[in-house]
């Protein structure tokens, strides 16, 4: 199949997936809601700190770190960049407002929800000491899917995507998550692979068994992205899959920068992933790094039989574990910024503690939650002339 032929075929995807809810929507049209939220978000004062860039509710889940534990916390960084603390604020607020019928609640119960994790932001960005999730801190819907990734393997996860044919193992293509690559453009991935590897103490783990065009995601659909198998440890089960996601460049970056907020420099869209995902986690995910293809920059990551997302129905229908899982969310993001405090001139755990310790802390609060429900409600408008335009 030809570049152009993916290109298409994950572009009409993206588009039957942005049609099923205004919450999928949201995920896929970051771009136009920082075009239409980021002048009035940047009005509200608050120091700047390392931003994931496109944090919402399904933007949060559970990897395996390169000191081989397993954490729950923020993850997708490709939005990442230094900016005011209110971005990823209202980004996340909104997520959470507009997600109310997946959660099986009013609109006003989601406000309130949205108010909580802003809450425990608060209180976390006070306290000044930055924490993270694990299996065993962590409670309520977020503890049951840590419990129950422990059953999981890596003969688990090389069953679901590969397959064994006369003795070789290779890449599924009936699960809807790979597709074939023309020769030649596997061919470029495998040459970068294998110069990548000459870089490594052990190139042979790095060798190339199989190729395809990667389909996850919701945001990036429609990018070159791979899954690669490679020979890893070897023997039945020891093969490992690794993801190689483009990274041409961030919207709220450009954005940011036409606001006259000037970015840090960095060699390349893939290092900067990297170099922020590594500073706001509690610990960096297995193999994190990036490397070329051709003039592309990618990131370059471990699949893992342990890394899942916490999807919206795994909130449904309990109020109390939903409250404790929006709570920790809240948590996680005020621990990244004081994780990454400092970093860059970015703000530090001083001035990120006194900012939330304000008496102005209410009324801004209070502004950032109503331009929440502003933009909810306009994103909610805006998935339902989309929806209808096809009919």
């Amino acid at each position: 199949m030809t570049r152009q032929e993916i290109h298409q075929r994950l572009l009409d995807l993206k588009q039957r997936k942005m049609r099923q809810s205004a919450f999928a929507w949201y995920r896929g049209t970051g771009e136009e809601f920082y075009r239409q939220w980021l002048k009035p978000v940047l009005r509200l004062k608050a120091p700047n700190v390392w931003l994931n860039g496109d944090l919402h509710l399904e933007n949060f889940g559970t990897y395996r770190g390169d000191n081989r534990l397993t954490y729950f916390d923020i993850g997708d960084f490709d939005d990442a960049c230094r900016g005011p603390a209110v971005i990823d604020l209202l980004r996340f607020l909104t997520s959470i407002i507009l997600s109310a019928p997946e959660l099986g609640i009013g609109r006003g119960d989601a406000v309130e929800l949205a108010a909580h994790g802003l809450a425990r932001y608060q209180a976390a960005l006070r306290d000044g000491k930055p924490r993270w999730l694990e299996r065993r801190t962590a409670r309520g819907a977020i503890g049951d899917l840590l419990q129950d990734l422990e059953r999981r393997s890596q003969a688990d996860l090389l069953a679901k995507r590969t397959t064994v044919k006369g003795g070789r193992r290779q890449l599924r293509f009936d699960t809807g998550k790979a597709m074939r690559l023309e020769a030649d453009e596997e061919k470029k991935v495998r040459a970068a692979l294998k110069q990548f590897a000459k870089r490594r103490a052990h190139p042979e783990f790095f060798e190339v068994l199989d190729v395809a065009q990667r389909v996850a995601g919701l945001g990036a659909l429609g990018r070159p992205r791979y899954v690669v198998l490679i020979k890893g440890n070897g023997g039945k089960d020891g093969q490992s899959l690794i993801d190689l996601k483009s990274q041409p460049g961030s919207p709220l970056v450009k954005a940011l920068a036409k606001a006259g907020h000037r970015q840090p420099r960095f060699a390349s869209e893939a290092l900067r992933v990297v170099r922020v995902e590594y500073r706001l986690q509690a610990a960096a995910p297995a193999f994190l790094t990036e490397l070329s293809i051709g003039h592309a920059a990618y990131t370059f990551r471990e699949l893992q039989p342990d890394q899942d997302k916490l999807e919206l129905v795994q909130l449904a229908g309990d109020a109390d574990r939903r409250e404790e899982a929006i709570g920790a969310m809240g948590d996680l993001v005020a621990w990244a910024q004081l994780r990454a405090s400092g970093w860059r001139d970015s703000a530090t755990i001083d001035e990120l503690m006194n900012w939330a310790g304000r008496k102005s802390w209410e009324r801004d609060s209070g502004r950032l939650l109503f331009m929440a429900k502003a933009a909810a409600k306009a994103c909610a408008a805006e998935w339902k002339r989309f929806s209808n335009s096809e009919k």
